[in-house]
């Protein structure tokens, strides 16, 4: 399988992001439905591209990212989640998301730091929530059944959203 360490590492950081999505907004059925199908583009794109060309194409179209895309809250939530996620599955991105947010986006201070205030979670170098450390250490590799179950679970996910957006 092409790109098989960037699929593994997609795969569980789709999973501490919806870990991370149920903690700190439960009760907000419509970011967890949106958070489902959290960089499932990446997933198939690597299947074809390089992982550069993927990941300027992810970057380029998901609103979750700093683009030119018109935001809704619910995209801004998810890139606060994918920023907090990435310290529990990326080794190479320590930063909590307050921290990646003065590091790399303070010109969204306004927007961001509300979210991160009715997280609980508006200070610099906070240590890992013990539960979600936990719960991401337990994901492992994945198997390629894993991430073929993934892909197809996202592509229903997708479908059911496309049918009930009209």
């Amino acid at each position: 399988m092409r790109n098989r360490e960037y699929i593994d590492y997609t795969y569980k950081h789709r999973k501490v992001v919806m870990l991370l999505a149920e903690k700190y907004f439960g009760g907000n059925e419509a970011l967890l439905a949106q958070v489902e199908l959290h960089d499932l583009d990446k997933l198939f794109m690597y299947l074809f591209y390089d992982k550069k060309v993927a990941s300027k194409l992810h970057r380029e179209q998901n609103a979750h990212h700093a683009n030119d895309i018109e935001k809704t809250d619910l995209d801004y939530m998810e890139m606060v989640l994918d920023w907090e996620s990435a310290r529990y599955t990326k080794p190479d991105k320590p930063l909590n998301a307050f921290d990646t947010l003065y590091a790399y986006y303070p010109e969204m201070e306004d927007v961001i730091l509300p979210i991160l205030q009715d997280m609980g979670i508006a200070e610099a170098n906070t240590p890992m929530e013990e539960d979600i450390f936990k719960a991401a250490q337990e994901i492992g590799e994945p198997t390629t059944a894993d991430i073929e179950k993934e892909l197809t679970k996202g592509v229903k996910v997708y479908l059911k959203t496309k049918r009930t957006d009209k």
